[in-house]
């Protein structure tokens, strides 16, 4: 049966691997054409190719550092000048991490406020008007299970992600009188990096209690939005956590959470991302003779 997204087009952010590579498979699928973002050198054209050509939809790709203002603006523009029907949003790009709070990189502490804060904000904020113009429209913004309660040695990345939903739940709000839906998809651990693996496995039982594959969080998220869902935790186990995050008086869990999150925090100081201000993309009638 045909979805009112097939043949339109999504943006989705952080899309060449992990939660946004499979977001963008399970999309594509259901007959979404895509247009994917990332940062420069991380093989963005071949995973267009690859899931074109797997599920016979139209692919755009543009790689850029969404650190940048005029980066995010530059890209806004140059995906209206593309006249293709944007029906979707996903602001999928973010960057965490656990750490001693005094012994983290300044420059690491302000790209998650720039990521995972501004970016997805004016992102949301230069695509909403033109996806309200819709018959039916949507943004799925990823926050995490973190977002539901303070936690040491992470700190920043919570206080991140409780913003997101905050913004979200808000926003859907706002727009409930609209054509667009706004959704934001509270995943547990997932070994999207080798990094993330060593600390899930940090964790023991626990950590593989709540764990799901990127696939699977994919799965849930995509259905889950498309069934008008607001709020989406995938997990059965990642349910009942954040019940006992939101239930624990914080005097209690504090120490719970030190105990556990300290096995993983890093003890030199996280690597930057290094400076990106590229641009590369591709038109859609390029893409279509790469493709004939």
């Amino acid at each position: 049966m045909k979805n009112a997204f097939q043949g339109k087009y999504v943006i989705i952010t952080g899309a060449s691997l992990g939660l946004g590579k499979a977001i963008a498979e399970k999309l594509a699928a259901k007959g979404c054409n895509l247009i994917l973002l990332s940062l420069p050198n991380e093989n963005l054209s071949h995973c267009c190719e690859d899931i074109a050509t797997k599920y016979g939809i139209d692919t755009l790709y543009y790689e850029m550092d969404l650190r940048e203002e005029d980066n995010i603006r530059e890209f806004a523009e140059w995906v209206m000048a593309q006249e293709v029907e944007i029906a979707g949003l996903v602001n999928n790009a973010g960057i965490g991490g656990s750490s001693f709070f005094d012994r983290t990189d300044v420059m690491n502490i302000d790209n998650m406020f720039l990521i995972n804060i501004r970016a997805l904000t004016l992102m949301t904020r230069l695509f909403v008007p033109e996806l309200k113009k819709r018959e039916k429209a949507f943004v799925l913004n990823v926050s995490s299970i973190a977002a539901f309660k303070p936690m040491p040695y992470k700190t920043v990345y919570p206080a991140s992600k409780a913003f997101v939903y905050s913004f979200s739940v808000g926003l859907g709000e706002e727009l409930k009188d609209s054509p667009v839906h706004v959704a934001v998809l509270h995943p547990g651990p997932m070994d999207t990096s080798a990094e993330n693996a060593g600390r899930i496995s940090k964790h023991g039982f626990l950590g593989k209690l709540v764990h799901l594959s990127v696939d699977e969080v994919a799965g849930i998220g995509v259905q889950q939005l498309f069934a008008g869902k607001k709020v989406i935790v995938p997990g059965v186990f990642n349910k009942l956590c954040i019940r006992l995050l939101k239930s624990i008086p914080r005097d209690l869990a504090m120490p719970i959470l030190t105990k556990v999150l300290k096995k993983e925090a890093y003890k030199i100081p996280q690597k930057s991302l290094s400076p990106v201000t590229q641009t590369q993309h591709i038109h859609p009638a390029q893409r279509k003779a790469a493709n004939s």
